[in-house]
């Protein structure tokens, strides 16, 4: 397995792909500070907690588009897939591969933009008392990358069916329509674009939509965190098994 992993990533190499791991956390960060400047007419460490709830509705389904996308676009710019699927190499182990450093790569984005928001917390002081611990921010930053690895066998699978514009319409419709909107109701559960929002409610004392949360909000109920990791860990396994034996299946063009 240790050689389909080097085999991929040294696919990524003097590549594009690399370099989003690092402007698209700059990015949010960057947005989030001139939301907080717009809103409080100064700059304040409340761009951290507003970081994270975009990372989470938006900036990490991108990612995750934009990587897989790009990662198909290598492959079939390359040879097709006709290297691939013609040589007598396991296809589930390399496309398990492909999973596996997508999925190194989006933690890598995470762990920059969890620095960003130290720095951002470091840099400038509230003029109000948070009732939220920092390490909250981080804590929020690592569970959105846990509960949002679903879609990269998801999206990596769709990128050798349908047009990379097309999945990124259909990718940001779905996190706005199924997740923003359906993260507050009681069946949030049933949505897995929605599992990173709710999650970091109780966490940021944030509403989805980025408002903060009252002190008796529902939301706040912290006994939803574990119930989403584990849904959400469990439709990755299932999504990469699933995959994986559809490449296994695939057929030089």
């Amino acid at each position: 397995m240790i050689k389909y992993l080097i085999a991929e990533n040294l696919k990524t190499k003097k590549t594009i792909l690399r370099k989003l791991l690092i402007s698209i956390p700059m990015l949010c960060v960057s947005l989030a500070l001139i939301f907080d400047f717009l809103g409080f007419g100064y700059f304040t460490s409340k761009s951290a907690f507003t970081s994270i709830n975009h990372w989470s509705l938006s900036w990490m389904p991108l990612l995750v588009v934009f990587l897989t996308g790009m990662f198909h676009k290598i492959e079939q710019n390359s040879t097709g897939y006709k290297t691939i699927l013609s040589f007598p190499i396991d296809l589930k182990k390399s496309w398990i591969a492909k999973i596996a450093i997508l999925s190194f790569f989006t933690l890598i984005a995470s762990l920059f933009l969890g620095i960003l928001t130290i720095i951002l917390n470091i840099a400038f002081t509230s003029t109000e008392a948070s009732v939220v611990p920092f390490y909250n921010c981080l804590i929020s930053i690592i569970i959105s990358w846990i509960t949002s690895l679903w879609q990269i066998p998801l999206c990596l699978w769709l990128s050798r069916k349908i047009n990379f514009f097309i999945l990124l319409i259909l990718t940001y419709g779905a996190n706005l329509e199924l997740g923003a909107s359906r993260a507050p109701s009681s069946l949030w559960w049933l949505f897995p674009w929605s599992i990173p929002l709710r999650l970091q409610c109780p966490l940021l004392h944030l509403h989805p939509n980025c408002l903060p949360l009252d002190s008796n909000s529902p939301l706040l109920n912290s006994s939803v965190i574990p119930v989403g990791i584990v849904l959400s860990i469990l439709l990755f396994f299932i999504l990469v098994l699933i995959t994986s034996y559809s490449f296994n299946k695939s057929e030089v063009c």
